[in-house]
């Protein structure tokens, strides 16, 4: 066996695709050392900077000194802790869902909601740049799955009007999409939803907190707030903690507590990290300032990049792709940006589309006008060696 996976090993060098574990220790919201270096990190999904905020913090040691350092248990056992109950009904009413229940990560919770709501007979539509959580749970499910192009309602519309199934028809989308950053037309969606009778689950993993004037997502944006049928979004993002949260109407959720696989059978959270994820929630729901001050370093960061001109292919918000094709190319942007203090990882297939390899440049909020101004100088200085720009 060795020698087989050293020779797809080989094969993966040679593509450009290889990839290694970087150990590095974090010393702020925007700074990394790794081998003894000081980097400006460009790649947290912390687009907040909660996870260091002082209150965050102390919510989750006050936690553990209640509570302990771990649950042990999982939720149908021993581990469904009082934290959980309050979490829930408080990211619902955020969220303006019936109901709320918490997972141990985006990826398990999208897994549990697709292989436990869809049968052998009923049919997927999924965006073909739906994250790699969605992909898999796609093909775990006993369902057909119909790929439809991205973000392209008319072929989905299409697709939808062919399939004769006589199950159910579930359309699972991103809503900004993790590579790309662009935003699923959730508008549209409703109405394919209203007129075909669909079953819409979206994952709002990196909107929450981030999206809408009051930051409840992409929902908000399109006036679609609490209207879609299943949203799965997390803590591990802009909410700077960990975990995820599906939302649902009360049947669904009790089917989920009863049948979802990931949810019964895995250790259930700590409270120091239910005790975050609710602190930061409390922040993010009371106070627009967190929101609108990251908004402001997105918006200088985009025209900072547009203005050199790289591609920024379709994407708003914090998500900032800067499409680089070759995926050697990619790795050697990388490389150079490194030894200019940024890091700033390459994201080659199969992340994302052969040839269309990029560097995945995330704002936050706690980045400086001059960290901006330094990232943006590195950048421009590599893309016209490289010929990026």
């Amino acid at each position: 066996m060795k020698e087989r996976l050293h020779k797809r090993l080989q094969n993966i060098r040679a593509a450009g695709n290889y990839r290694e574990i970087k150990y590095l220790k974090p010393i702020s919201a925007t700074r990394i050392l790794y081998e003894g270096r000081e980097y400006l990190n460009l790649c947290s999904n912390s687009y907040l900077s909660l996870h260091v905020h002082p209150e965050v913090m102390r919510a989750a040691a006050e936690a553990i000194g209640d509570y302990g350092a771990g649950t042990c248990s999982s939720r149908s056992v021993s581990g469904s802790i009082d934290s959980y109950r309050d979490l829930e009904v408080e990211v619902a009413a955020f969220k303006q869902y019936g109901r709320a229940l918490i997972f141990p990560n985006g990826y398990m919770a999208n897994i549990g909601i697709i292989s436990t709501l869809t049968d052998e007979w009923d049919v997927i539509f999924t965006d073909e740049l739906n994250h790699s959580s969605l992909i898999d749970s796609t093909r775990l499910s006993r369902a057909k799955k119909v790929v439809y192009r991205h973000l392209d309602m008319s072929d989905l519309e299409k697709r939808i009007r062919k399939e004769r199934t006589g199950g159910k028809k579930f359309v699972v989308t991103e809503t900004v999409f993790s590579m790309d950053g662009d935003l699923a037309p959730l508008g549209e969606l409703l109405r394919l939803k209203e007129k075909y009778g669909l079953h819409v689950v979206v994952d709002e993993a990196h909107a929450t907190g981030v999206f809408g004037p009051a930051g409840i997502g992409v929902e908000e944006v399109f006036g679609v707030t609490g209207k879609m049928d299943v949203q799965m979004g997390t803590f591990g993002k802009a909410l700077g903690s960990f975990g995820a949260f599906v939302l649902s109407d009360e049947v669904t959720i009790d089917y989920l507590v009863n049948r979802a696989r990931t949810f019964m059978y895995t250790t259930a959270l700590p409270a120091s990290t239910l005790a975050a994820s609710r602190q930061a929630l409390r922040l993010v729901s009371g106070d627009r300032t967190y929101k609108d001050e990251l908004w402001d370093k997105v918006r200088r960061m985009r025209e900072g990049l547009l203005g050199m001109g790289f591609d920024l292919k379709e994407s708003q918000g914090p998500i900032i792709p800067i499409v680089v094709g070759d995926d050697h190319k990619a790795v050697e942007a990388q490389r150079r940006l490194m030894g200019r203090g940024i890091f700033l990882q390459a994201i080659r297939p199969p992340t994302v589309p052969s040839g269309t390899a990029r560097l995945r440049l995330t704002v936050i909020r706690d980045l400086t006008p001059q960290d901006i101004e330094y990232a943006l100088d590195a950048i421009g200085v590599v893309g016209r060696e490289m010929g990026l720009v």
